[in-house]
C-alpha cells in the first residue's frame, strides 16, 4: 500500500479571524488529496506583543524527520521583519520541499494573491458607486508585500480619478485589531473629516468599528458620519458585524487546493510552476453604504462553538498532575477530539525569545518527555519507559503516528511567560476551532502551576536530604571530639600493658624477682585490661547507639502523627517507666491538639522523655519541688513548641557551650552523654526544627524543641 504523505503547514493562528477559513480549507483540501497535517500554529515573528512572540518557538520544531513537504503563510509569518531576517529564518528548512503562500522564495513554489486588483475595485467602488472622493487610508505592515501591494492600489485608483493624494488621513498599521481600534479613536476624538476609510484588513477594520460603537455608547461621540469602512480578506467575522463589513475576499478554497497539490507534486520530483497568481474579488455589504445583499451569508457553522457551556478556565483548574490530566481527559471527550499527546522538555524549563530563529545555531531542546496520551478516544493509563522519551520534533513518539488512517495534528508551545517548558498535539477531527487555544492556555497555565509544586516538592526533599546531612555531620563530629579520650585511654593502656609483657618476659629465670612481683605484674596487666573493656563497652555502645540514630536519620518514611497522639504516648511512657515513677508531670496545651506533624511519632516520644529523664534526674532528693516536671504545648506561627521545664539544680556553667556540640554528662559511668547530642540531631535532621534551652529565672532549666506543624 501507498505510504500516505504527512505535510507540514506553518500558521499564525488557525482561531482567530483571517486564517480561521484559511485553517479549514486547507483541512478541506488535505482530505480531498488524501494527506495528513501537522499544523504548526505559531505567530508572526518579531511581532511586539510578548505573547505571541512565545507562539513561534513551534517552529523551530519543523523538521524533515517527520514531514514529507512544509506549506508556508509566509507573507503572515514574515510582516514585522526584514530582508535579512527572513534569509536567516527559512535557511532553517534546507532541504524540505516548500510552497510559500503571499511571498515569492527562491527554492519555492509559490503561491500569490492579487491583493491589487481585488483592492483597486473596492477603491473603485467608493469612488464610482458612492461618489466618494476624500477616501481615508490604513496600511499594514510595511515590510509585507500584500500590504504594500494594497497600498500601491490605492494610490493608483486616486490616481486615475484625479483625487489628490492628503497623507493627514493616511495611517500606519499593522494588520492588528487593537491597532485599527486605536487609529478609529483617534480619527473620532479629532474630528478627522472623510467620505470612507479602508482598511488594509479586516482585523484592523472591525477594531475600527468596536471603536466607533464604544464611543457612541460610553462617551456620546457623534461617529454619524465615521461609518463608511471597508476591509480585505473577508475573514469569517467581517459577516459577523452589523452592518457586516465590505471587503475583498481571497480565494481560501483555491489556495489551498493549489498549495496541498503543489507541495505533494513537488514531494513526488514533478514539475511545478515557480509562481501561481490567484485573483481576489470584492464582496459589497452594508458598510460602504450599500443595501444588504440577502441572498447568501458566508457565516460557516465551522466558526461558532459546537459545544456550548463549557468553560476550559473552570474544568481545567488544578495544580494537581493527576487530577489534570482526569480533568483534560473529560474535556476532549466532550469535545470530540480523538487524540491529545502532552510533552515537556527533559532538560526542564528554557527561556525563548522569537529572535533565536534567526540564529542556525539555535535549536529546541533534543529531547522531550511524554507525560499524557489520549489516543483514538482513550487515555493511556501508563506510558511505557521505551517511549516515554523521544526526539522533540518527532512531535509524538512513532507508536502515536497512525499507519491506517490519515489524521491531523495541532502543535501549539507551552510556556508561562517566556519560560518554556513543552508542547501539547492535539488530533482535529471536527471544525470546532474555538476550543484549541482556550484548551492551550489553560493546560500550559495549569501545567505550570502542577509542575512549579512538584519542583517545590523536590527542592523540599533536596532542602531536608541537606539537613540530615548537615545534622549527620554535627552529630559525628560531636561524637568524635567525645570519643578521642577513650581513644588515647586505649592507646596509652596498650602501651602500659605492652611495658608490663616486656617486663613480665625479663623476670623469667630471674632469681632476684619473687612471686610476690610477679603476682604485681599480674594485677596490674588485670587492671589495664579491665579498664580496655570499659572503654571498648562505651565506645560500643555509643556506636550501637549512633547507628540506630544514623538509620532513623536517612529513612526516607514519612509518616505523621497529631500533638493529642504524642501527648498520650508520652503519659504512657512517664506512668510505666521504672525510671519515671517518681515523676510529677503535669502537661499544659494552648493549640489545637488535632494539629498534625511530620515524622515518626516514636522518635519524637523518645527524645521528649529523654527530656523528662533529665529533669527528674537534675534533683536533689532532699529538694522540696523534687521531681516536678511541666510540659507546655503551644503554636508559634507555623511552629508547634514543646518546652519541657524543671526547677531543678539547673545546668553546670562549664557544660552549657558544649551541649548538642559534644556528649555532656554529669552522670558519670552512668550515662555517655548521647541522649541531647541525638535528639539535637534528629530534631533537626529529621524534623527540620529547631532544639534550644535557657535557664528559668526562678531555678531549673527549660529545654524546648520546636517542628512545623503540616499544612491542614
Amino acid at each position: 500500500m501507498k505510504k500516505r504523505k504527512t505535510i507540514g503547514v506553518m500558521v499564525t493562528g488557525i482561531d482567530g479571524n483571517y486564517l480561521t477559513h484559511f485553517w479549514l480549507m486547507m483541512k478541506k483540501a488535505s482530505e480531498q488529496y488524501d494527506c495528513n497535517l501537522i499544523v504548526y500554529d505559531g505567530r508572526a515573528l518579531k511581532y511586539n506583543a510578548e505573547a505571541d512572540g512565545n507562539h513561534t518557538i513551534v517552529y523551530g520544531f519543523v523538521d524533515k524527520s517527520r514531514i514529507d513537504g512544509l506549506i508556508m503563510t509566509s507573507s503572515a509569518i514574515t510582516s514585522f521583519i526584514d530582508e535579512s531576517e527572513f534569509k536567516l529564518f527559512i535557511s532553517r528548512f534546507k532541504g524540505i520541499p516548500l510552497v510559500s503562500i503571499g511571498k515569492v522564495l527562491s527554492d519555492a513554489s509559490n503561491i500569490l494573491i492579487d491583493n491589487k486588483e481585488g483592492m483597486k475595485e473596492e477603491i473603485r467602488h467608493l469612488v464610482n458607486h458612492h461618489g466618494y472622493r476624500k477616501i481615508a487610508f490604513v496600511r499594514g505592515p510595511k515590510n509585507n508585500l500584500e500590504a504594500i501591494e494594497r497600498y500601491d492600489a490605492y494610490l493608483e485608483v486616486l490616481k486615475e480619478n484625479d483625487i489628490k493624494i492628503d497623507q493627514d488621513i493616511i495611517f500606519e498599521g499593522d494588520f492588528i485589531s487593537r491597532t485599527g481600534y486605536e487609529i478609529m479613536k483617534d480619527i473620532v476624538i479629532k474630528d478627522i473629516y472623510y467620505d470612507a476609510i479602508v482598511f488594509s484588513n479586516d482585523d484592523m477594520a472591525l477594531g475600527a468599528t468596536k471603536a466607533l460603537k464604544d464611543l457612541s455608547k460610553v462617551h456620546n461621540f457623534d461617529v454619524s458620519k465615521k461609518n463608511v469602512i471597508c476591509g480585505f480578506d473577508d475573514s469569517i467575522n467581517s459577516s459577523f458585524t452589523k452592518p457586516p463589513l465590505t471587503t475583498v475576499r481571497q480565494p481560501f478554497e483555491e489556495i489551498c487546493d493549489c498549495s496541498i497539490r503543489m507541495i505533494l507534486d513537488k514531494i513526488d520530483g514533478k514539475k511545478t510552476d515557480r509562481v501561481v497568481k490567484v485573483p481576489s474579488a470584492l464582496v459589497v455589504r452594508e458598510t460602504c453604504g450599500c443595501k444588504p445583499d440577502k441572498a447568501s451569508s458566508n457565516i460557516s457553522d465551522s466558526y461558532l462553538r459546537l459545544v456550548p457551556n463549557i468553560s476550559m478556565h473552570e474544568n481545567i483548574q488544578t495544580y494537581s498532575l493527576e487530577s489534570l490530566y482526569n480533568k483534560i481527559t473529560e474535556i476532549l471527550k466532550i469535545c470530540n477530539l480523538r487524540s491529545c499527546f502532552i510533552s515537556t522538555y527533559a532538560e526542564g524549563t528554557v527561556i525563548y525569545k522569537d529572535h533565536y530563529l534567526f540564529d542556525l545555531s539555535y535549536e529546541v531542546p533534543k529531547k522531550s518527555e511524554l507525560i499524557y496520551a489520549f489516543y483514538n478516544e482513550k487515555k493511556a493509563e501508563y506510558i511505557e519507559e521505551n517511549i516515554k522519551y523521544f526526539n522533540t520534533k518527532d512531535i509524538v513518539p512513532d507508536c502515536y503516528i497512525p499507519n491506517d488512517r490519515r489524521f491531523i495534528y495541532l502543535v501549539n508551545p507551552l510556556f508561562f511567560n517566556n519560560e518554556h517548558f513543552g508542547f501539547i498535539c492535539i488530533e482535529i477531527v471536527n471544525d470546532d476551532v474555538l476550543d484549541f487555544e482556550p484548551l492551550r492556555g489553560q493546560v500550559s497555565n495549569s501545567l505550570k502551576g502542577a509542575l512549579m509544586l512538584l519542583e517545590r516538592e523536590n527542592m523540599q526533599k533536596v532542602l531536608l536530604e541537606s539537613e540530615r546531612l548537615a545534622s549527620l555531620g554535627h552529630l559525628i563530629g560531636g561524637i568524635s571530639h567525645n570519643l578521642m579520650t577513650p581513644i588515647m585511654s586505649i592507646s596509652g593502656a596498650t602501651s602500659v600493658i605492652e611495658d608490663l609483657v616486656n617486663e613480665y618476659k625479663e623476670s623469667i629465670g630471674d632469681s632476684n624477682v619473687t612471686n610476690v612481683d610477679h603476682h604485681e605484674i599480674s594485677d596490674e596487666m588485670k587492671m589495664w585490661i579491665k579498664r580496655l573493656k570499659d572503654y571498648n563497652s562505651y565506645m560500643s555502645g555509643v556506636i550501637s547507639t549512633v547507628k540506630r540514630q544514623a538509620v532513623q536519620l536517612n529513612s526516607d518514611t514519612t509518616n505523621e502523627f497529631s500533638v493529642s497522639e504524642l501527648i498520650d504516648k508520652v503519659e504512657f511512657l512517664v506512668q510505666n517507666s521504672i525510671k519515671l515513677k517518681k515523676c510529677n508531670l503535669n502537661i499544659e496545651t494552648n493549640i489545637n491538639t488535632k494539629i498534625l506533624i511530620e515524622g515518626a511519632l516514636a522518635n519524637l516520644v523518645q527524645i521528649i522523655d529523654n527530656l523528662i529523664i533529665n529533669a527528674v534526674e537534675s534533683y536533689d532528693e532532699k529538694d522540696e519541688n523534687a521531681y516536678r516536671v511541666n510540659m507546655f504545648v503551644y503554636l508559634d506561627g507555623n511552629m508547634v513548641v514543646f518546652k519541657i521545664r524543671d526547677y531543678g539544680r539547673g545546668i553546670f556553667s562549664e557544660y552549657k557551650d558544649k551541649i548538642f556540640k559534644h556528649m555532656i554528662t554529669s552522670k558519670g559511668k552512668n550515662g555517655t552523654g548521647l541522649s541531647l547530642l541525638l535528639s539535637y540531631s534528629t530534631i533537626k535532621g529529621k524534623y527540620r526544627g529547631e532544639m534550644w534551652f535557657e535557664d528559668a529565672k526562678d531555678g531549673g532549666t527549660a529545654f524546648y524543641i520546636s517542628i512545623p506543624a503540616k499544612k491542614q
